[in-house]
């Protein structure tokens, strides 16, 4: 059975050369096969074959075994594709806080206030990228209020909260016990997490001066609001608000 052109193409799209294509399903048919071996049935020049099997083994759709003469094996498609997805996803978080770190350096070394201390934000695209932003600028202490209907609002941002982490940030997070168990364990390599049964709204405090108060549906087809502030007494209060749950009755350590 060949490989149809559509296939073939749509391996390309996820990141493959033509040449690991042809080695790759040389290999499905062919089993365990010596490189001069998938070079023949692949018909890849054997100057070439070496590299196309070593970008394969290096995305985790090829296993190599160290004999003489070194032996390759293709491991099953649906195994291969998602070792494929999970490292190109992995790639794509950290080249992407590569570039929100730097761009937003630049952006926030222009000085210059152009938005007023409180602003009204709507759809999970502004508010997230406003979420970014406060994460981007703290640099001591970040309070997150997470009810469980909010908990994959966090998925898209735990890339900063691990360099949060690294760079000895403390970040506490309440949230509520509904919270899929293993959501609450995925936070908690970030932070000291507490849950707590009663949740009203939910927010994120940076450094006790920026602020992001997540209000819920809005008017506008359903929209999310959410409020931002750089105003030192709205964060204050909303410091002191979150503290006052953090060690009251009905809040229990993770």
């Amino acid at each position: 059975m060949s490989l149809s052109e559509r296939a073939g193409e749509s391996l390309e799209g996820l990141g493959l050369t033509g040449s690991e294509v042809k080695a790759y399903v040389a290999l499905l048919r062919g089993g365990t096969m010596t490189a001069s071996d998938i070079s023949r049935e692949a018909r890849i020049p054997y100057s070439k074959v070496y590299d196309a099997l070593e970008s394969l083994h290096t995305r985790g759709l090829v296993e190599v075994q160290k004999s003489r003469p070194i032996v390759y094996t293709a491991k099953p498609p649906d195994v291969a594709l998602e070792e494929l997805r999970s490292r190109q996803e992995t790639e794509r978080k950290e080249k992407e806080q590569v570039a929100l770190e730097e761009l937003m350096g630049i952006y926030v070394s222009r000085g210059e206030q152009e938005k007023p201390d409180i602003w009204i934000m709507r759809g999970t695209n502004e508010i997230l990228s406003r979420v970014k932003n406060l994460l981007l600028n703290c640099r001591t202490e970040l309070l997150i209020a997470l009810p469980a209907q909010l908990a994959l609002f966090t998925e898209r941002i735990e890339p900063l909260m691990a360099a949060l982490k690294e760079r000895g940030a403390k970040v506490l997070i309440l949230t509520s016990p509904d919270l899929p168990k293993d959501a609450t364990e995925q936070l908690a390599k970030y932070a000291e997490v507490r849950t707590r049964k009663t949740m009203y709204g939910g927010g994120l405090i940076s450094d006790s001066r920026e602020v992001v108060l997540l209000l819920g549906g809005g008017e506008q087809g359903g929209l999310p609001l959410a409020i931002w502030a750089s105003h030192h007494g709205l964060a204050s209060f909303a410091k002191d608000y979150f503290e006052f749950l953090w060690d009251s009755t009905g809040t229990t350590k993770v």
